[in-house]
């Protein structure tokens, strides 16, 4: 009997685990969805480690420049824990933004950029490899 409890007992939890889990992920937004177009050119190109401006294009869904905004990118090495950098992209005009960052090693790294503007809040992670 008591085999029988126990095991009535596993399988509810199973269940209710499954059931708690089963809303928890999001799907991505689908690029027809998404309000902001990030694109990320650098100076010099290709990226080398040392000094590197990363130039940040920023339009809307509709490929209109997005002017005005408050713009901070943060670096992480994927590879090496503990390698990060973050700072304030100015403004450059027609929806461009640059910040100059120093990369202290070769390897794939994470930009998280975040863009604000009244009524818009938006972060998206880009992928870029240091020479």
């Amino acid at each position: 009997m008591r085999k029988v409890i126990f095991i009535s007992m596993m399988i509810l939890l199973i269940v209710l685990l499954t059931a708690c889990g089963a809303g928890a992920t999001t799907p991505a937004p689908s690029t027809a969805e998404k309000l902001v177009n990030i694109a990320v050119s650098t100076n010099p190109d290709p990226a080398v480690v040392g000094d590197v401006e990363l130039i940040f294009t920023i339009t809307d869904a509709n490929g209109n420049p997005i002017e005005g905004a408050a713009m901070d990118v943060s670096a992480d090495h994927t590879d090496m824990t503990g390698m990060t950098m973050s700072g304030v992209a100015t403004e450059q005009g027609g929806g461009r933004y640059a910040i100059k960052a120093n990369f202290s090693m070769s390897g794939n790294w994470k930009l998280t950029v975040h863009v604000r503007k009244e009524g818009l809040d938006y972060k998206e992670d880009i992928a870029i490899k240091i020479q």
